[in-house]
């Protein structure tokens, strides 16, 4: 099995703030990072979660080809550890740090702890704070500058080690555009009788309830 770090996370999109955790956790453990995307189907695409995991795999997987510090990524279904954990073992995978920001300190740590074994983790495993701010990470930032078609802050949102492609703009440029210029479908309107209608309904029934007593 090879050790590895996870950093877990829909990256809608992927930005330099998420990169920081790979880099931590090739600098204080040595490891290599699988970036475990969590699933994001057409079903459950919207203004904030605008791409789609399959979208995402295939341009990840080209812009992390040539990068010696990712190591793959692998979908999954949420942040379950003991669900990861079997996931990475079929593709010889032992989770060995699991590198997050302060927000998820707490939360990865309690499971990390409740599920060692079940989770197949390291001996030495840990996991990893990283401190980090708004300005790098904000997928949110990211996205508004797609939707301004503005190449250029968009690219300086992403990690200095990789160099998208225009393909990779404009691929995801599309699919934004067309998940915001989708009209949300309106909530049903329930019609509410008025008080007279109701009272008059009402009277109605109780004529019909006392004419079919009268029949037995």
């Amino acid at each position: 099995m090879k050790r590895v770090n996870i950093v877990v996370g829909r990256f809608q999109p992927f930005t330099a703030g998420h990169y920081v955790c790979v880099e931590t956790a090739k600098k204080l453990k040595g490891l290599p990072t699988v970036i475990c995307m969590i699933n994001t189907p057409e079903s459950k695409v919207d203004k904030r979660h605008p791409f789609t995991t399959d979208l995402l795999l295939y341009l990840y997987n080209e812009l992390f080809s040539s990068d010696p510090y990712i190591e793959k990524v692998v979908p999954v279904k949420n942040a379950d550890i003991v669900a990861i954990g079997e996931e990475l073992r079929r593709y010889g995978y032992e989770i060995a740090a699991w590198t997050c920001g302060t927000d998820r300190y707490d939360t990865y740590s309690a499971m990390a702890s409740k599920y060692h074994d079940r989770a197949g983790l390291t001996d030495d495993f840990e996991v990893i704070e990283v401190k980090r701010t708004d300005e790098d990470i904000s997928a949110t930032k990211a996205r508004s500058y797609l939707l301004a078609d503005d190449k250029q802050a968009f690219f300086s949102m992403m990690p200095r080690s990789v160099k998208p492609s225009n393909e990779f703009f404009y691929s995801l440029k599309e699919q934004i555009d067309k998940v915001y210029n989708t009209p949300e479908p309106e909530p049903k309107k329930t019609r509410r009788r008025k008080l007279s209608e109701q009272y008059s309904l009402e009277r109605r029934v109780a004529r019909l309830e006392k004419l079919l007593y009268s029949l037995f």
